[in-house]
């Protein structure tokens, strides 16, 4: 008996954390009809649509419904054919669709497709959604990328680590749709027993290391590796939407000779005998017949007519026409007269059908345009006073009109006239969106300037360290010696950089002993640097904090150095995070053993020397990322997932972490700014997903935490890469009791949250004052301090097309002095 190709398959696809709509698609079908399957094989395709909501997601639909209908409709045993073929006709369809309506104009997707059969697999590709092969612990890229920077690598203008993180790494340069016609690369490859397959959009790849899809793959089964490639692309930013195929070979088949077999076609299909000829399909509306069903299988029956001469009936006796003796004149003219008779019946039906098909479209468009007039109407009652509802309307009458085609002059002139009123009343409701939300574009208050890397080699979006250049991963600012503002920068060579008034790097400043600088802090005057000495032999690595000073030069003075107790590195502990309160500095280590503990360490700040260490232990929910400090000894972790937990440090015995809560839970920000939608854009509707969306405050995509001083009041300032913001909170005043009335039962006040008990320390409860949103300013941020002179934030962020690939971004967070603008 021959061996079958047995596979063991699962997809996932996810929106990601920065994008508010999934424009991927994917599928796979594998025949249950064992013929079909010897014959066919298995189909998987993976599709990453682009051209915005109702464009992107409608022309990766019509790429994956297509090529599975016509691939399995293909008649030829040549499968890199009939691949090619089913790519080629969606792609004519997605052109079509993009050239009837205007507001898909230049819509398009990319696809990856592959076909196992027995014991070969064809790949096929288009754009820069990927095929992975994973075969005997290493992993292989099968397809090419049509993008410009892989054309760059395979000419070796670029190497492949610069194409990662160059500026157009997002350019491709072949999709399906934007043309009439388009070039696939296919590939084929020998299977292998326990070969693994990944198909991918660059949502995955673009995010996740070859190395780490490997090991992913490798360790989990399908089902459960594809959900942990999603989760970290997300936790590795989830910049775009994120989709994965991942196929499992746990039996190879055997290739029998080539030789054509009657064949099941789909699930009610009708057995194609020799004497059979196709003549056409019976083909479904495009989103009306899914090619993803219950049982993997394409449903649809081919129309099937028997060859040979075509027999009319006469005198109720069946004679060939080919055969058919002479007649009479007379006899042929009332034969012809018959057959005129029934033409001109079928001609008359056609056009009556044609004639009620288009009066029912018509009609369907009049109501598709009542209905979108409608729910504009109500958006417009709604935009003031309750903007998030009116969004949803505008974006469903918006949906609404861009299905409608074949429209006459008249209902042309009403969607102009909808469209005009849908791009005003969007823009009044985004307005009003942000003002209820206290959000402010970053146009209104920041100051944004490129970081001249002067005469240090700083690494740029397309270079690397490893040509002798540095990245710049942190941004500490103080005042010197006359109370003036000065900058460091440190670099993952682990030095220091001085950066003067016009945002230049000047000095490389190191310190005694030329120790490797791992982190930096600053309060008003004073810089904090943690450094290390790396371990030699078997003597462990040694840290020190120091204490420095900044110079009228801009040169930085030791005062002090504090070395820590060589016991914590013998037993594995590692600094993670840093930070100052002014009179204290504490450091957070974490043991690679023991992930739930950390121990924080505290080194009291007397003038300009370190007092002796304290040290204590808390219990950590996962991996803190960032720290930072109140005045009072109060301390604030962000964690990995975007938690936030505060204690408070009463000399060296700190409260157990407790969640940080929220007066109202924080609404996210809106994809795009009132003045920069037009009648093309997406309408924006509010998200749920990278907000807080209880009272406990959880910003996942939260990656920086810091804190300043505004009108002598602490804020706390969280940096939310996902949503592109900046968040400013401050401690929500306490309730003020209600006036006692005699002989009354006292009022109630305001209590401690449910979830604080006694013992756990007290929760902090904070307050909304302000959301700084900014659709592509923080994206990547590599640092943020503030300014110890002015209520202002620094942000050190990367991208651009700035020298350096560097940008410092000054962000004013006082409210009475900021000057107002369109929201």
């Amino acid at each position: 008996m021959s061996k079958q190709l047995r596979l063991d398959v699962a997809q996932l696809t996810d929106v990601g954390r920065k994008r508010p709509h999934n424009e991927d698609n994917m599928a796979y079908v594998i025949p249950k009809d064992a013929q079909l399957m010897t014959r066919k094989g298995a189909l998987f395709l993976v599709a990453d649509g682009m051209g915005g909501h109702a464009a992107g997601e409608v022309a990766s639909e019509i790429a994956v419904d297509t090529v599975s209908k016509v691939y399995y409709q293909d008649d030829g045993d040549d499968i890199a054919v009939s691949l090619l073929h089913a790519i080629k006709r969606a792609n004519a369809l997605i052109h079509q669709r993009a050239a009837e309506n205007m507001l898909r104009s230049g819509m398009g997707t990319t696809c990856v497709a592959a076909v196992l059969r027995a014991n070969v697999a064809y790949i096929a590709n288009v754009g820069d959604s990927r095929a992975y092969l994973i075969r005997g612990g290493q992993v292989r890229q099968v397809s090419q990328d049509h993008s410009w920077v892989e054309e760059q690598v395979r000419a070796g203008l670029l190497t492949r680590d610069q194409a990662r993180s160059h500026a157009q790494r997002n350019v491709i340069t072949r999709c399906l749709g934007t043309q009439a016609d388009v070039e696939v690369d296919v590939f084929t490859e020998e299977l292998e027993e326990g070969d693994a397959f990944i198909l991918c959009s660059d949502g995955l790849s673009g995010m996740v290391a070859d190395e780490e899809l490997r090991s992913i793959v490798d360790q989990y089964v399908p089902q459960e590796s594809v959900y942990h490639l999603v989760e970290r692309a997300n936790e590795h930013g989830g910049s775009d939407n994120i989709t994965a195929i991942v196929i499992r070979v746990q039996e190879v088949g055997w290739e029998p000779p080539a030789a054509r077999r009657p064949v099941h076609v789909g699930g009610g299909g009708r057995e194609l005998e020799e004497d059979t000829a196709i003549i056409g399909r019976v083909q479904a509306p495009m989103f009306s017949m899914p090619a993803r069903v219950d049982d993997m299988r394409i449903p649809h029956t081919p129309l099937q007519m028997p060859s040979g001469p075509l027999h009319l009936s006469v005198n109720n006796s069946p004679v060939s026409a080919a055969l058919a003796p002479s007649r009479p004149a007379t006899r042929r003219i009332r034969l012809l007269s018959a057959l005129l008779a029934l033409l001109l019946i079928g001609v008359a039906g056609v056009g009556g059908y044609v004639f009620l098909h288009s009066q029912n479209q018509q009609a369907h468009i009049n109501q598709a345009l009542a209905d979108a007039s409608t729910q504009i109407d109500q958006a417009k009652g709604d935009a003031s006073t309750n903007p998030a509802d009116a969004l949803t309307r505008l974006a469903k009458a918006q949906q609404e009109l861009g299905t409608l085609q074949a429209l006459s002059d008249t209902q042309h002139a009403k969607l102009v006239s909808l469209q005009a009123d849908l791009t005003a009343t969007t823009k009044t409701a985004i307005t009003s969106y942000n003002q209820q939300a206290l959000i402010t574009p970053f146009s209104c208050s920041v100051v944004s300037a490129p970081l001249n890397n002067g005469n240090v080699a700083v690494a740029t979006p397309t270079s690397t360290s490893n040509e002798g250049t540095v990245s710049i991963n942190t941004i500490a600012s103080l005042q010197d010696e006359k109370g003036k503002t000065v900058s460091y920068l440190l670099s993952d060579d682990h030095a220091i950089y001085q950066m003067d008034a016009h945002q230049t790097l000047t000095n490389k400043l190191g310190l005694a002993g030329n120790p490797q600088v791992l982190m930096m802090t600053s309060s008003a005057q004073r810089l904090v640097a943690l450094s290390t000495q790396p371990p030699k032999g078997t003597t462990p690595a040694s840290y020190t904090i120091s204490l420095l000073k900044a110079q009228q030069s801009g040169a930085l003075q030791d005062l002090n150095d504090m070395p820590m107790d060589a016991t914590f590195s013998k037993d594995g502990l590692v600094p993670t995070v840093l930070t100052t309160s002014g009179t204290d500095v504490y450091v957070v280590l974490v043991s690679t053993a023991d992930q739930n503990t950390a121990t924080i360490l505290d080194f009291p700040i007397n003038g300009d020397k370190l007092g002796s260490t304290q040290q204590a232990k808390i219990s950590i929910t996962t991996s803190i990322i960032s720290l930072t400090s109140f005045t009072k000894n109060q301390l604030f972790l962000l964690y990995r997932d975007g938690s936030v937990q505060s204690l408070q440090w009463n000399n060296g015995k700190p409260t157990p972490p407790v969640s940080v809560f929220l007066q109202h839970p924080l609404p996210a920000p809106l994809a795009i700014a009132a003045a920069d939608f037009s009648a093309t854009s997406p309408v924006p509707v509010p998200a749920t997903g990278s907000s807080s969306p209880s009272s406990v405050l959880a910003i996942p995509g939260a990656t920086f935490l810091t804190s300043g001083m505004v009108n002598n009041v602490a804020h706390l300032f969280l940096v939310d890469g996902s949503s592109h913001r900046v968040i400013d909170l401050r401690v929500a005043p306490a309730p003020v009791p209600a006036t006692p009335v005699a002989n009354a039962t006292p009022a109630a006040t305001a209590t401690t949250p449910a979830t604080a008990t006694s013992g756990t320390g007290t929760p902090v409860t904070m307050e909304l004052v302000q959301q700084y949103a900014s659709s592509n300013l923080l994206s990547s941020v590599r640092g943020i301090t503030p300014d110890p002179n002015t209520p202002v934030l620094y942000l050190l962020t990367q991208g651009g097309q700035t020298p350096s690939g560097l940008n410092l971004i000054s962000l004013n967070i006082n409210l009475s002095q900021r000057q107002q603008c369109p929201q």
